[in-house]
């Protein structure tokens, strides 16, 4: 590898140099988290923590999955399958395999939590990260002060888009997203001084943390992948940028190399648990993603639950005619779109003034480059990921970008364009404060807790401790000697499919007898018919399944009690 004294002086990325230390700011940036948790997690406090916040369907999805691990860990149950959608194998690749919070999950159930109350505490603890990472990145790695610390990390860790999809607990840890940024960023930092050995060791960093990213929410771990493509696509159209950027690819070739190496070794896992679930089921198509893509009043629409802005809802005639229309409450509120707007056209109008072709004196980028890239970047992905007339560039995509085709709700990618907009915003607010007068920081001060008062919302919850009863209740109906069973439903029982297909997963997680039934992102071939248990033709798809499958024992029936 080139020897770092041989690494050209202009490799060297400025940054403004941290801050000196203020406990009043600490506390601020502390108070302010503190509070973004409680508002995020508010059906959690005021119950004192005896409902969990989440619904029948996804919350216990997760549960399930994520103590059926833990089982695994125990030795009681194979790794990779689930006792659902029997005797398929594998089963756990039909789903994410949310490892970052099992982390968190598996040392509370080896404390003696139960399976919801480890959820539930994995879920809030993560979230408590997610903004202290935030905080961390903005505050300690970049400079910035207190005011702009707080108002990037409340939008990355609490924003609305987040909230609204919150049962998808796979969407929720994020933490590891500002500590591959801060890792990046230390690389840019320190390329004139970092040793090769300094270089590839933090680029191995960022590789196994996306690797268990991956391992952990796939649709985080991609949509973060994809927009630092954008960056990189940016970065090599604008000639100073360019230049610093292939002199760093150079210099540092082998490092980066064996940093690629280090991901996909790290990847093997990922590709164990999937790579079979795709050779069965394939890849989704394009009309599976296409209701799921957002539309212009998606941008401003917030949630029913939302404080402010819940009317908007009723007041957008096509919002509700939308098949996935749950899945289009992505705004991130008026303070942050106008906000957003003003730096995207700022940004714009400097990126002119850049030089166009490589020449000698072109200068060493700075932080207002790597902001400009960031909002450049953020601003193509959205305009990339929008459905126009009834048409969107994301259908290009789709047919040429590698990964993209495991993408069904694409909507979802605000979630995490919430980290380059918040750090963007807060860098842009930071140098507004050190410009500003008593007055008119005050004034940013206000707009700040506006914009995060924004975010709040209700969200509904569901009791504990009646749950684990009526699912333990549930259990002790199925006969001893079963060696599977299925589910049956009444017509007009008033549970919806998924809440029954669930508790037979958790009836079979309990009994140890495994279930035809399930339920997850994907399903096993020729199984759909199994789904629709309310349908006249149920049990007609129960023998067709159990003939292919060639089962052999006792297959009992369980009525659900609704």
């Amino acid at each position: 590898m080139t020897d770092a004294t041989s690494t050209p002086p202009a490799l060297l990325l400025h940054w403004p140099a941290p801050r000196p230390r203020s406990w009043l700011g600490a506390l601020a940036v502390v108070a302010s988290g503190l509070a973004g948790l409680f508002w995020f997690h508010l059906a959690d406090f005021t119950s004192h923590f005896k409902d969990i916040s989440g619904d029948a369907g996804d919350t216990r999805l997760i549960a399930f999955l994520l103590e059926h691990q833990w089982q695994a860990l125990l030795g009681h149950a194979p790794w990779a399958s689930p006792p659902m959608f029997y005797p398929v194998p594998g089963t756990l690749g039909y789903a994410d395999a949310f490892v970052l919070q099992g982390l968190v999950y598996w040392p509370l159930r080896a404390l003696g939590a139960g399976v919801l109350t480890a959820l539930q505490g994995s879920t809030l603890l993560l979230n408590a990260l997610n903004y202290a990472a935030m905080a961390w990145l903005l505050r300690r790695v970049l400079g910035l002060g207190p005011l702009a610390t707080i108002a990037g990390s409340l939008l990355f860790a609490f924003n609305s888009a987040k909230f609204n999809q919150f049962v998808h607990l796979q969407l929720q840890p994020l933490v590891l997203l500002p500590l591959m940024v801060a890792l990046l960023i230390g690389v840019g930092r320190g390329a004139e001084t970092l040793r090769p050995r300094g270089v590839f060791l933090r680029l191995a960093a960022v590789a196994l943390l996306l690797d268990l990213q991956l391992l952990s929410g796939v649709y985080v771990a991609w949509f973060f992948g994809f927009f630092v493509l954008f960056c990189l696509v940016f970065a090599l159209i604008f000639a100073i940028t360019r230049a610093w950027l292939l002199r760093a690819a150079r210099v540092h070739a082998r490092a980066i190399l064996a940093a690629g190496g280090v991901f996909v070794v790290g990847a093997i896992p990922f590709a164990l648990l999937y790579v079979p679930v795709l050779r069965q089921a394939g890849w989704r198509s394009y009309g599976d993603a296409r209701g799921m893509i957002p539309h212009w009043f998606s941008l401003v629409v917030m949630g029913d639950g939302n404080w402010l802005w819940a009317w908007l809802e009723d007041v957008i005639p096509p919002f509700r005619d939308q098949p996935f229309y749950w899945e289009h409450r992505i705004g991130l509120g008026g303070a942050v779109t106008v906000g957003w707007l003003l730096l995207a056209v700022a940004v714009l109008r400097a990126v002119r003034r850049w030089p166009v072709r490589a020449r000698d004196g072109l200068g060493t980028p700075n932080s207002a480059h790597f902001v400009a890239i960031l909002v450049l970047a953020a601003t193509a992905f959205y305009a990339l990921g929008m459905s126009y007339f009834g048409h969107s560039p994301w259908w290009f995509a789709f047919h040429t970008v590698p990964g993209i085709k495991s993408i069904r709700a694409v909507s979802r990618y605000p979630i995490v364009l919430a980290l380059p907009i918040g750090l963007a915003l807060a860098w842009t607010l930071d140098a507004l404060v050190a410009r500003a007068s008593r007055a008119s920081r005050l004034a940013l001060v206000l707009l700040v807790a506006f914009g995060a008062l924004e975010q709040v919302g209700t969200r509904q919850g569901f009791d504990k401790a009646a749950e684990t009863a009526r699912l333990q209740a549930l259990a002790v109906q199925l006969p001893k000697d079963c060696r599977a069973f299925y589910v049956t439903s009444p017509v007009n029982a008033r549970s919806t499919l998924v809440s029954v297909h669930i508790d037979a997963m958790f009836v079979a997680q309990l009994t140890g007898v495994p279930t035809l039934n399930g339920y997850s992102g994907q399903e096993p071939p020729n199984w759909r018919g199994l789904f629709f248990l309310r349908d006249p033709a149920y049990l007609g798809f129960v023998a067709h399944w159990v003939r292919m499958h060639g089962l052999r024992g006792k297959l009992c029936a369980l009525a659900d009690p609704d």
